[in-house]
């Protein structure tokens, strides 16, 4: 049988053996010894030398230790038989479907531990995270506001709260939780650039720009803040440092196309049009994106020159804010793609990253 057909049966055993020694009839509180030692126990007939809790969980360390998930999570699963409200073996069995992707299981082994200690920090933290990720924010929040209680150092859970308040709009909130979660990974760039993301929310550019060049800082090669200081050295008119920026993550005559986008967004519509032409000449080959911004802009300045008095510049509205990792920027705006839509900042995602939106502000992970 071929290694990866053998692996694959393997887990699906130890999945079955998991879901009985999960069940509540599985261990009974008078079940006699004798009954659990049995050699009609499957867990038993793999290995009847271990013939106790202390005993199983001592293997499953072992195992863990040297990298066998397979053989770590029999003895952990075997824990069970003997005690099914084994707290330590209960997480380690998470962590093992969380490392080799089996997320399902390991929401079922959260939920499993919360039953037993609703307080419990790991599945808290966890399952918060989980639906934070599937755009559940309201559900993620109750789970995430019990982690951050029982331990006010855990940056991850900050972190999502964090991104939660500023989908609720509230700047405030959202950076007294990436200030709690800086206090404990300080040189961390997805914080910086989140909270950066915040004080633009909240109208404080000056800010905005500080923890965006710190982020830069510590990671001079972190595309998302590259791009979100970018977008803020064009709103202060300062095009030639925004064109060395956008430079750094993406090709010439992309970044003069982001510059004349945006710059049409705020209503800057002559510099719009420099770096729109520039984009489509320095483009190798026929750049329609950069075409249809320029067509679009040109209806622009034909409409506002219709009237006598100067029509408004288009306001940026307040950015909207994806849970889920946000693409890098490596396809130009399209005015037309983007529905004339403004620009959006994007945080950096909230789990792994994260994880992963056309180019904007970028921000959140998980």
């Amino acid at each position: 049988m071929p290694y990866q057909k053998l692996k694959a049966f393997t887990f699906s055993c130890l999945t079955l053996l998991f879901i009985n020694a999960c069940n509540p009839l599985t261990v009974q509180p008078n079940q006699a010894e004798s009954d659990l030692n049995s050699q009609n126990n499957i867990l038993n007939l793999l290995d009847p030398e271990v013939k106790t809790e202390k005993q199983a969980f001592a293997k499953a360390e072992e195992a863990l230790s040297q990298g066998k998930n397979d053989n770590a999570l029999f003895y952990y699963i075997k824990v069970l038989q003997y005690n099914k409200q084994n707290i330590k073996a209960l997480e380690q069995i998470a962590n093992i479907h969380n490392r080799t992707n089996h997320p399902e299981l390991a929401l079922k082994v959260y939920k499993d531990i919360l039953a037993i200690d609703n307080q419990n920090l790991l599945a808290n933290e966890n399952l918060g995270l989980y639906f934070l990720e599937n755009g559940q924010a309201g559900k993620a929040k109750e789970y995430l506001a019990v982690a951050v209680k029982n331990d006010n150092t855990n940056w991850k859970a900050h972190n999502a709260l964090g991104v939660i308040a500023d989908l609720e709009h509230n700047s405030k909130d959202a950076i007294a939780h990436y200030e709690a979660a800086l206090a404990v990974e300080p040189s961390n760039p997805m914080l910086l650039n989140n909270v950066g993301y915040s004080y633009y929310l909240s109208g404080d550019l000056h800010n905005a720009k500080h923890f965006f060049t710190q982020a830069l800082n510590y990671d001079n090669k972190y595309k998302r803040a590259i791009h979100n200081l970018a977008l803020i050295e064009i709103k202060n008119s300062n095009f030639t440092t925004a064109v060395a920026l956008f430079n750094r993550i993406m090709p010439a005559h992309e970044s003069y196309n982001n510059i004349g986008y945006i710059s049409m967004l705020n209503g800057q519509y002559d510099v719009a049009e420099e770096y729109l032409r520039r984009a489509i000449d320095e483009s190798p080959v026929y750049f329609p994106k950069a075409q249809e911004n320029l067509k679009t802009l040109m209806a622009l300045k034909a409409k506002t020159q219709s009237f006598e008095p100067s029509v408004s510049p288009t306001p940026i509205t307040q950015p909207s804010v994806s849970t889920r990792p946000a693409p890098l920027p490596n396809q130009s705006i399209s005015a037309k793609a983007a529905q004339n839509k403004p620009a959006i900042i994007v945080k950096a995602p909230v789990k792994k990253t994260v994880n992963n939106r056309p180019a904007a502000f970028k921000k959140k992970q998980q």
